[in-house]
């Protein structure tokens, strides 16, 4: 699935309710959340947060059993079937779904580089760019704004920016179609154009023909000066569609009624970037609604080899258009009201769409199973975990094929050190579900790579072991190449060598690295001094977050996840080497015990205690209510083994920190204080963040570990 528009979020949603075993299901997007077209007017004027237009599509496709890749397509290729993505590895597909929106359409415009200009398709890239109109409008007051295209959408977003704004600014619709929708009525467009006068907002009926840095020049040959230029003159083809071999009709990919492209049936089209043939309806969000009833159930029908349904578009639909203040106007066939009851009719509407896409603290969705056609359960009851479980052979050959070393898959690989001895350690962690295998993959070598680096080492050679779910061919091949090209990344920047690998199939998708070093620097736990001040290179908080994403809870937003993902997938690389180049002589790092069990090892090995002052800082996310009412699977083993040797109060509101299992966590480093000033500008300058300071060491006492 292409795309987490206003249809391929209903297939979604179907699959929170409904499994189809035999089937893997992948959602690329280019942000995590979808925007809801609808609210976003109600948004600009400050009356929803961005949160309350949001569809969170990782959070989505986590309960609907799918894989989330946040990416930009660059190319489609129909013919072999294959999408290529900027950032990660091209996907195959056996059946696609596009639902990517469309871009704002400037072809007959002529557009200078350096003019402001906003587009506001994609919505979500309007919606992201709000800030600089912000930004603008702050500097000083009555900025021109300029709105391009006369359509229903360039006066809500008029109407909208005037509310948002609190008049201050000036506001002129640029079109030679003002209200031109066949579907509005004579007292709709009056009701409108009414509106914008009472308002202010002038209404200029020319073409735009040049649009330079603060001037805009029309087919009349007057010029107008303006502030910021938005974009609102329809729709058109991103470029890798335009370049595509779908079929195109009026200059869209051609439909049929069953939403299939009409040369690749097993590609369906919905939204503003699709067209049926002979059948030109404007492109609007009600409209990719509507098709989104059809296509999740045509998406299945298809899969299980059934006749298709039939999409009727409308006629007609109605029209609910936010004006001024809460007040909106109802445009219906020959009806037109204006008030508060069509503002709130249409807040009504807008938000039961959303309450679709809520999960707040559901962890169950007692599924209806279903399976498709040729797939047969046996994902065994006896199968064999031995040998007999190894992914295919030709699934790892073509992998291999792409790969520098190892081509003849021989038995064992060698291995040349030149040192005597070598640094060497093994991690296992299991996929979080709906997490996309490449980031996965990154995210598996950190974690791996925090051992070898505190042991003062670099990374020299690895070995993989690679768990896949049960599955063939294009699902095999997709998670064994998303795992691995995610770990190679990682390798590259180490120089390091992929000495061996295994690969096998599992209900748990996992990766195993045996990791090997060379040893760079001293570094031992025994090597704590009294004095030596203590740091973390990141903040804590994996395993309850991630517990907390996962049982659906509320209080973790869309922004939330996307901080932690950035957090799990940031190297202790640089960490380690401004620690080492200050003379530190202990790195731990903290991992899956969490720091009361790891900075326990280093005082009992030293000889030694820590008193450390618990804050804030310590945390990814200062939300402490998440702190509060989540806890990772493994916290309460790391608090029985360990609470015996640590002093803090009971009441503590960060107690729960200190035995919360980390994936990729932070280095934890002793620091001579003489050098304290030195090590946190080398650290800011090579992490481009501030080291966390947490304590100090202190004379053994009673307790490991004391905590303020």
């Amino acid at each position: 699935m292409i795309g987490g528009g206003h249809a391929n979020v209903q297939v979604l949603r179907k699959l929170c309710m409904n499994e189809y075993r035999g089937l893997n299901v992948i959602l690329i997007s280019e942000g995590y959340e979808a925007i809801y077209s609808g609210m976003t007017p109600g948004y600009i004027k400050k009356f929803y947060s961005l949160e309350d237009i949001s569809i969170d599509l990782q959070r989505l496709c986590f309960n609907a059993g799918a894989t989330f890749i946040k990416d930009k397509v660059i190319k489609l290729d129909s013919k072999n079937q294959i999408i290529y993505l900027n950032d990660n590895p091209s996907i195959s597909y056996n059946v696609l779904s596009i639902n990517s929106g469309s871009i704002s359409n400037n072809q007959t415009i002529s557009i200078d580089e350096e003019s402001n200009i906003i587009s506001a398709k994609p919505i979500s890239s309007f919606v992201s760019k709000l800030k600089e109109i912000d930004d603008l409008i702050k500097k000083s007051s009555k900025k021109k704004i300029s709105i391009i295209g006369g359509g229903v959408a360039a006066f809500e977003l008029s109407f909208a920016l005037y509310r948002r704004y609190d008049e201050n600014i000036s506001i002129d619709i640029i079109s030679d179609q003002i209200l031109a929708e066949k579907n509005l009525n004579i007292s709709t467009i009056k009701r409108l154009k009414k509106i914008a006068k009472n308002l202010g907002i002038n209404l200029i009926s020319n073409q735009v023909i040049t649009i330079n840095k603060s001037e805009i020049a029309l087919d009349n040959d007057d010029k107008i000066q303006s502030d910021c230029v938005l974009l609102s003159t329809g729709a058109s083809l991103p470029d890798w569609l335009e370049k595509s071999d779908l079929e195109k009709t009026e200059n869209f990919i051609a439909i049929n009624h069953q939403l299939q492209s009409l040369n690749h049936k097993n590609i369906f089209v919905t939204g503003d970037a699709a067209t049926i043939k002979n059948y030109i309806k404007p492109k609007s969000g009600v409209m990719a609604v509507r098709q989104g009833e059809v296509l999740k159930k045509n998406l299945f029908l298809f899969l299980l080899k059934n006749p298709l349904k039939k999409f009727k578009p409308q006629n007609n639909w109605l029209y609910l258009i936010g004006t001024h203040k809460n007040s909106a106007v109802l445009n219906y066939f020959n009806f037109s009201f204006s008030g508060n009851w069509c503002w709130q009719l249409k807040k009504i509407i807008d938000l039961n769409f959303m309450r679709k896409f809520s999960f707040s603290e559901q962890n169950d969705m007692n599924k209806k199973i279903y399976n498709l056609n040729n797939f047969k359960d046996d994902t065994p009851k006896m199968y064999c975990q031995g040998c007999g479980s190894k992914v295919s052979k030709n699934t790892l050959i073509n992998f291999l094929s792409n790969q520098n070393n190892n081509k003849e898959l021989s038995d064992s690989t060698e291995i040349k050190f030149e040192q005597s001895t070598v640094l060497q350690t093994i991690d296992h962690i299991k996929l979080f579900k709906s997490i996309n295998p490449y980031d996965f993959g990154i995210i598996s070598y950190l974690h791996s790579q925090n051992d070898i680096l505190s042991a003062g080492g670099s990374v020299h050679s690895l070995s993989v072991s690679i768990g896949v779910p049960f599955s063939e061919n294009l699902v095999e091949s997709f998670y064994l190449e998303y795992f691995m090209r995610g770990i190679q990344i990682e390798a590259s920047k180490d120089d390091a060598y992929l000495a061996a690998g295994h690969s096998y199939q599992t209900e748990e998708p996992a990766v195993t690295i045996t990791m090997n070093g060379s040893i760079k620097q001293k570094s031992k736990k025994y090597s704590a001094n009294e004095g030596n001040l203590i740091y973390l290179s990141k903040p804590l908080g994996t395993g309850y977050l991630l517990a907390a994403y996962f049982q659906n809870s509320q209080l973790l937003s869309i922004s939330d996840f996307e901080k932690l993902i950035r957090y799990l997938k940031t190297s202790n690389d640089s960490a380690a080497k401004s620690g080492f180049s200050h003379g530190s002589q202990l790195m731990t790092d903290v991992s899956g015990f969490g720091l009361a069990s790891h900075l326990g090892d280093i005082c009992q090995s030293s000889n030694l205690s820590a008193q450390i002052n618990l804050k804030n800082e310590i945390l990814i996310n200062n939300k402490l209510e998440i702190l509060k009412n989540y806890k990772s699977s493994g916290y309460k083993n790391n608090h029985l083994s360990s609470f015996d040797t640590v002093e803090i109060k009971e009441n503590h509101p960060l107690i729960k920190i200190i035995f919360d299992p980390q994936t990729n966590g932070p280095l934890l480093m002793a620091i001579d204080k003489e050098k304290k000033n030195e090590f946190e500008k080398e650290f800011i300058k090579n992490c481009h963040t501030q080291p966390i300071l947490i304590g100090e060491f202190i004379k053994q006492k009673e307790k490991l570990i004391y905590f303020e």
